[in-house]
């Protein structure tokens, strides 16, 4: 009995060590934003957030095709984004074509941070397995 007991310790360590480790590299491998994003139900959800920069445009990825936020996005869809602290509206544009170029620039933003949850992740956040959909944002 004790081998295990032991056997279930170790695993659920194992299972603290991961969580951690997830938790920490994405809110301490760099930039963090929160994204205000409207729900079904008419209500909001500040949602943590990578976001990269380039040519006066910033992009986010959170959410793939089936996601209510990312289909409501239409032509002049407003959304609030809290960068160091100050929330700005921006525009926000389903930008399926910049995928690889979101996922490049948010290598080279967080380097070590985005390649170990690519690693703890088993692949599923590289640019290859990614199903998530940038969203290009542009400041009201």
């Amino acid at each position: 009995m004790t081998k295990f007991l032991k056997l279930v310790v170790i695993l659920i360590s194992i299972a603290i060590v991961y969580g951690v480790l997830m938790f920490g590299l994405s809110e301490l491998g760099g930039e963090v934003a929160t994204l205000v994003r409207p729900e079904a139900d008419q209500s909001n959800k500040n949602i943590r957030v990578w976001i990269v920069d380039a040519d006066n445009k910033s992009w986010i990825e959170h959410g793939d095709s089936e996601s209510y936020w990312i289909r409501g996005l239409i032509d002049d869809s407003g959304i609030f984004i809290t960068r160091e602290g100050e929330e700005q509206k921006y525009l926000a544009f389903d930008d399926r074509d910049s995928h690889d170029v979101y996922h490049k620039l948010r290598r080279e933003k967080y380097g070590l941070a985005d390649k170990m949850l690519d690693i703890l992740s088993f692949g599923t956040t590289s640019k290859e397995n990614c199903e998530g959909i940038p969203v290009r944002l542009e400041k009201i």
